[in-house]
């Protein structure tokens, strides 16, 4: 099956040099190339890649920055980082910029290789020390959400919250009231409240914030 690979790397001979492993067992593969951050997003803009090895370290733009934006305009773009330094810190960067799987620079050809194929088929490849810090920082996360939703649930009361559900799920005022058996002055007054605790000031930005904080759950 063709592919559409990115290799961002600001040393010329490494994005040869990986461009090259990966046309030599898969010559179908068309397989482009960036020397930095900016001008990664530039070229994800033209040609729309399934995959992107990034590396960490660059100039004008550094890698989570980079993956970040294209992540955020072509989510269905799959990101490996490729880094030296791995830490805790880098690995919940990475992870909140939108990447699947990390890989060292020294690591192996076959290594690089099976990264590339378990990412391609829309599996994390976060092994080893990386995988235990990117378990920990998605249980820190998790755990930080439950706090959030707890947080917000107390913050509205429980007909605010009935009212939050409806309202960001497209339901009129009417629609609402008629739901609940309540006057439209009523419904009225509890989605001032809501704009009013949750500091919002339209149902997009409510939206917004119901995502972000996980107030809706699943």
């Amino acid at each position: 099956m063709k592919a559409k690979i990115l290799i961002v790397d600001d040393h010329a001979l490494l994005r040869k040099g990986v461009h090259s492993i990966i046309s030599a067992h898969h010559p179908e593969w068309e397989v482009y190339e960036a020397e930095n951050g900016i001008q990664s997003i530039l070229k994800a803009n033209d040609v729309k890649p399934d995959l992107i090895l990034m590396d960490y370290h660059m100039p004008k733009l550094d890698g989570i920055s980079a993956a970040t934006a294209i992540h955020r305009e072509y989510p269905a773009a799959k990101i490996i980082m490729v880094s030296m330094d791995v830490g805790e810190e880098e690995v919940g960067h990475m992870i909140d910029a939108g990447v699947m799987g990390i890989v060292h620079k020294e690591s192996p050809e076959e290594e690089l290789l099976k990264a590339i194929s378990e990412v391609r088929d829309g599996q994390y490849y976060l092994k080893g020390k990386i995988g235990a810090l990117a378990n920990q920082y998605r249980m820190e996360m998790l755990e930080k959400k439950k706090k959030r939703v707890k947080s917000h649930d107390q913050l509205l009361s429980r007909r605010e919250n009935d009212v939050l559900k409806l309202l960001v799920k497209g339901l009129s005022r009417n629609e609402i009231a008629e739901k609940f058996t309540l006057s439209k002055r009523t419904v009225e007054k509890h989605i001032a409240n809501i704009y009013k605790k949750t500091n919002t000031h339209s149902v997009y930005s409510l939206i917004r914030f119901t995502l972000k904080n996980g107030v809706l759950g699943e």
